[in-house]
């Protein structure tokens, strides 16, 4: 097997990766895409997937299902995540990106998403058996994996993703001050929860990923076009969050799509982003962040190669 695929359905974005082997455990990177589809949107109101944002992401799936076939059609791994795991119409959403797109897609347990976003993580950072804390920010939740090396010591997921934690407390762009200290309060308050549950021992090292953290770092660094090999093991310091925070609070959603380096399609997710980064950098006693391109998409494929 030479080239292989595969796609990561996540509350906010789908994305696709198709790699092809060199031998020695090592890739050539062919196909990066990626697509904010929003699939997530109104979940914790509906309880379902909307049909527009399934019909927005089927579209996106036939279009990655098309760079797969213009690239030799390898071997397709296709997960979904938090979205719709939680969705009372997930298996109706899997059947139709199966009818439509001819994709087979996993819904997968979030041990099991925790545990290939690890797997990712860890191929392009060195653990060196260092104790991390890996934060993995999704639109619908976000995990925390509490590890020394490659063993992880606990898990957890949680419901602070993204796009529910904007439409549950973000109405206003600039951002009402009552409305920051709410989601703020309760962020602290479910961090806290979510360190006594990761308690054995203290990190070393703070390891985010996903879109809110790479566009964190985008923005600090003034990344644009968006460059993964800058972003990749870039670190940013509680101050660069704090400073960056402040800046976006006071912009309407205009301004900030004004400043290139912010992705179209997160203008308003981002506020909500920096908090997770900023209480859990407080809640663990982390002062920086480094920042990993890779997680759950290279885990998938990582996973497929050595199984075959």
């Amino acid at each position: 097997m030479k080239k292989i695929a595969s796609i990561d359905i996540g509350s906010n974005t789908v994305r696709l990766l198709i790699l092809e082997s060199t031998g020695n455990a090592e890739f050539k990177l062919l196909v990066s895409k990626r697509s904010i589809t929003r699939l997530g949107e109104g979940m914790d109101t509906q309880g379902k997937l909307a049909k527009s944002r399934m019909e927005a992401t089927l579209q996106v799936l036939s279009e990655f299902r098309q760079a797969c076939l213009e690239n030799g059609d390898p071997p397709l791994f296709a997960v979904a995540t938090s979205a719709v795991r939680e969705a009372s119409n997930g298996q109706e959403f899997v059947h139709q990106a199966k009818k439509k797109t001819g994709i087979d897609i996993k819904i997968i347990p979030w041990e099991e998403e925790a545990r290939l976003t690890l797997e990712g993580v860890f191929w392009k950072i060195p653990h060196n058996n260092r104790k991390v804390i890996t934060l993995d920010i999704g639109g619908g939740s976000t995990e925390f994996i509490l590890s020394k090396g490659k063993e992880i010591s606990g898990f957890c997921s949680t419901s602070l993703g993204v796009v529910r934690l904007t439409e549950k407390f973000i109405t206003q762009h600039p951002i009402n001050e009552k409305e920051f200290l709410n989601l703020q309060n309760h962020l602290q308050n479910e961090l806290q929860a979510v360190k006594n549950k990761l308690s054995t021992f203290p990190p070393e090292l703070l390891i985010g990923t996903a879109g809110a953290v790479t566009t964190l770092a985008a923005l600090k660094n003034n990344i644009y076009p968006y460059d993964p090999e800058k972003i990749h093991t870039s670190i940013f310091s509680r101050e660069d969050a704090e400073s960056i925070l402040a800046d976006l609070k006071s912009k309407s959603l205009s301004e900030r799509l004004a400043l290139k380096p912010l992705e179209p399609g997160r203008e308003d997710l981002i506020i909500a982003g920096i908090v997770i980064v900023l209480e859990t950098m407080r809640a663990f006693k982390c002062e920086s962040l480094t920042v990993s391109e890779y997680s759950l998409r290279e885990g998938i494929i990582l996973k497929a190669v050595n199984s075959i």
